[in-house]
């Protein structure tokens, strides 16, 4: 319980304070009671309480003076002024002080205490906000290293627009803007012998071979002229090196890669394919050159391992991606707009040109494929956040490097929809029948004279809060408060319109505790106020 300290050379007004604010509602205690600056400033520093309140003129010391005093060593500390005196320098002279509140006697005890929960709200939010500095500076240095790791990550399989990636947000995880970057592919091939009762096996080699990477790339860094070379652990079989800098010669890049191959195929035993995308001119661009390096090592896998392949040697072909540009924009305004049919019936046409090999190669499916599931993955968290979707993200790019015929990857994405189609209508249902809805409002309807927690029925109900809170502005199309208002409205219009009771017993029997916060809401949604319905 936090405490606070009384000032006033009034020993009524310090025992109107003491008697009648309700301190233990308010989280308070008194710490104590002070009638003059000097004593007050002694006993600020002898009990610490966590709000002063002052009056202006006091012996010895006025109020602004100790205001002044304790905003030296206790710059936060939260100051109320309670003055007799409307004196507009004591106002600018608090405000110059950084008082928090500068109230008039009388002042009401409502109006007291209202004063009193704000303060203490701003105090409470200001320690969380300076609890989360103090965690975020001690968390930093562990999670920079993985806030790193996931952006290389999001750049091979997230299109970004150049104003999404700023040298700020690049800096802050120490990547340096580049002038040009290119991405490589390293295609470990598993062997055949290893199956999946051996899995530990492929796991040691694997982990082997990230090391021989990483090492490579430290001892051969420093003969790369004008850049920095970074590696990402893509899939369970996939490490790429993201080139970023000024490195446009493919011949000092070369001859990292070889070094890489020749180690890993040594000491593991275990062949490798790369395929080198072309270089871009923006990290944005970098994922059109990962595509490039994977579209490279297809060709390699069909012409034997531990070979490079350059993209430019597989056919220079601009891939036709962006026939399917009109059908993705369609299918992210379904999911945006929440038309599941409207999907249903979009993916219907991207399936048969799909089918129809309107794509120059299995990647280009790979990428529509990507950006289909990215509008499901968006579309479920916002609409559900505290549910987990049907399908991972991490999963979906982990099974999709599996996925070689074209047949098969469009009859898996066929099947992973429709099952995320039944899942959304499953989720939505209808609202008539939505039977979490419906137990809210038969709530409303027992105890709508009572104190009603909105938190206390979605624990009743076993779910969280704010999935009920969303769930039911979506089937009722408004919020929870909004409903409940006017759902007590419509009975105090009924009680009012008896001609048996007056208006504050009709304010109480409603469920409102105070009357003139009943009158502004019934005139609000009515037009009319309460007395004149009376």
């Amino acid at each position: 319980m936090k405490t606070i300290m009384l000032v006033d050379d009034d020993p009524h007004i310090v025992k109107a304070l003491t008697d009648h604010i309700d301190w233990p509602s308010l989280g308070l205690s008194i710490a104590g009671t002070a009638s003059n600056g000097l004593d007050a400033l002694e006993m600020f520093h002898r009990v610490h309480p966590d709000l002063v309140m002052t009056d202006v003129y006091l012996p010895g010391m006025t109020g602004l003076e100790i205001t002044q005093a304790l905003r030296r060593t206790h710059p936060h500390l939260p100051i109320i002024i309670l003055s007799g005196y409307d004196e507009f320098e004591n106002a600018r002279a608090a405000m110059r002080w950084g008082v928090n509140h500068f109230l008039l006697k009388p002042a009401e005890v409502e109006e007291i205490e209202s004063v009193l929960r704000e303060v203490l709200l701003e105090q409470d939010v200001r320690e969380r906000h300076e609890q989360l500095e103090r965690t975020y500076k001690q968390e930093v240095g562990r999670v920079l290293p993985y806030l790193r790791k996931q952006f290389l990550h999001e750049l091979l399989t997230t299109r970004y627009r150049a104003e999404e990636l700023p040298k700020e947000r690049m800096d802050y995880i120490g990547i340096r803007m580049p002038s040009q970057t290119r991405a490589i592919s390293l295609q470990l091939n598993r062997p055949v012998f290893l199956t999946r009762m051996k899995e530990r096996d492929w796991q040691l080699l694997r982990y082997g071979a990230a090391d021989i990477i990483q090492e490579t790339v430290k001892e051969q860094l420093g003969r790369v002229a004008g850049g920095q070379v970074e590696i990402v652990d893509y899939s369970d079989q996939v490490f790429v090196l993201l080139l970023l800098g000024d490195m446009d010669e493919l011949e000092e890049i070369q001859p990292l890669v070889e070094r890489m191959i020749d180690q890993i195929f040594t000491y593991l035993k275990i062949e490798v394919s790369v395929g080198i995308g072309r270089p871009k001119s923006h990290p944005c661009e970098v994922i059109d050159s990962y595509l490039e390096s994977r579209e490279a090592v297809e060709t390699a896998e069909f012409q034997g391992g531990s070979r490079i392949y350059r993209y430019e040697a597989s056919g220079d072909k601009e891939p036709s991606v962006t026939d399917y540009s009109l059908l993705l924009r369609q299918w992210n305004e379904a999911w945006a707009d929440i038309r599941p049919d409207l999907a249903e019936e979009v993916w219907h046409h991207i399936r048969v040109l799909l089918k129809e090999g309107n794509c120059v190669g299995i990647q280009d499916v790979q990428v529509v494929a990507v950006s289909l599931f990215d509008t499901l993955i968006h579309s479920w968290n916002r609409l559900h956040p505290m549910l987990t979707p049907p399908l991972a993200m991490s999963d979906f790019l982990r099974e999709i490097q599996s996925k070689y015929a074209l047949h098969d990857l469009v009859s898996w994405m066929d099947s992973i929809i429709c099952n995320w189609l039944e899942q959304i209508r499953k989720e939505m249902g209808e609202k008539k029948s939505n039977k979490l809805i419906e137990q809210v409002k038969q709530y409303v309807e027992l105890h709508y004279a009572e104190e009603i927690s909105f938190e206390a029925i979605a624990k009743g109900l076993f779910v969280h809060p704010k999935y009920l809170s969303q769930l039911f502005k979506r089937v009722t199309g408004e919020n929870f408060v909004s409903y409940l208002n006017g759902y007590r409205i419509q009975r105090a219009l009924e009680l009012l319109q008896s001609g048996h009771y007056m208006v504050y017993e009709v304010s109480e029997m409603t469920g409102f505790r105070n009357a003139t916060y009943f009158s502004q809401v019934f005139k609000m949604l009515t037009g009319k106020s309460p007395s004149e319905v009376g």
